[in-house]
């Protein structure tokens, strides 16, 4: 933008033209592109030109491609967690798609057992949402309950996952990423590979924005990417074409 100073003296004679060599010369030329067409529809609302360059002017759309982790890896993986806390993190991530930070820090009051519900937490420390857990996931739930009661039973830690560290350490700490990665350390898998291979899965089986963000709390930004990767043939180009 800043070479078109030398050759214009008002932003009117700004052509297609010089809209287009800007993108094609711009880094980032998503928001590039973004900007040049709010400022020129603001302009021309406004009067103080009377014609939108921008318009069109066009750019190829990126999408950040999303890859599902092969389905041979994901064959078994319970069997091969040796623990019950692991094959609970393991659920919660590979089947309800949650992040590692947000099973590491829920507490064992937001699970309700008798309403299969599961409450999760934002960065604020307030319930966001519920997760509505399935049956195989409650009964590794219990299990892992049962263990805990009996190899810690006056442990006051207020997690829901703990380790032999923080089951009696009187300040409740969460258990650490480290311990956490450990889990998927053994099945050779990254926990995000996993969580983005599960709504990947769902997208290629609903290819409705509104399902993903209920089901997995994401935004309507980040569903509509994972729409793209699961159903490519149904995004242009250039969706944002005038």
């Amino acid at each position: 933008m800043e070479s078109w100073g030398p050759a214009v003296t008002s932003l009117r004679e700004i052509t297609t033209a010089h809209v287009q060599e800007a993108l094609d010369n711009a880094s980032g030329v998503d928001g590039v592109f973004t900007a040049l067409r709010s400022l020129f529809k603001a302009l021309k609302r406004e009067r103080v030109v009377f014609h939108d360059p921008a318009r069109s002017a066009t750019f190829t759309f990126r999408v950040a491609v999303r890859r599902p982790v092969p389905s041979d890896r994901l064959v078994g993986l319970m069997d091969r967690v040796p623990t019950a806390s692991g094959r609970v993190a393991v659920a919660l991530t590979a089947i309800h798609a949650l992040r590692a930070h947000t099973i590491r820090g829920t507490l064992l009051a937001d699970l309700n057992r008798s309403k299969g519900t599961l409450g999760v937490r934002g960065a604020s420390g307030k319930q966001t949402r519920l997760v509505y857990l399935d049956d195989f996931t409650l009964s590794l739930i219990a299990t892992m309950l049962k263990e805990r009661a009996t190899r810690w039973p006056h442990s006051t830690n207020p997690h829901l996952l703990v380790t032999r560290v923080t089951a009696h350490d009187p300040e409740g700490p969460q258990m650490i990423h480290k311990a956490f990665q450990y889990f998927f350390r053994r099945l050779g898998i990254n926990a995000e590979q996993v969580r983005i291979d599960r709504i990947l899965d769902e997208a290629r089986a609903t290819a409705d924005p509104v399902h993903l963000m209920t089901v997995f709390g994401i935004t309507e930004d980040t569903a509509m990417d994972y729409l793209a990767s699961a159903h490519p043939e149904r995004f242009p180009t250039d969706p944002i074409a005038p």
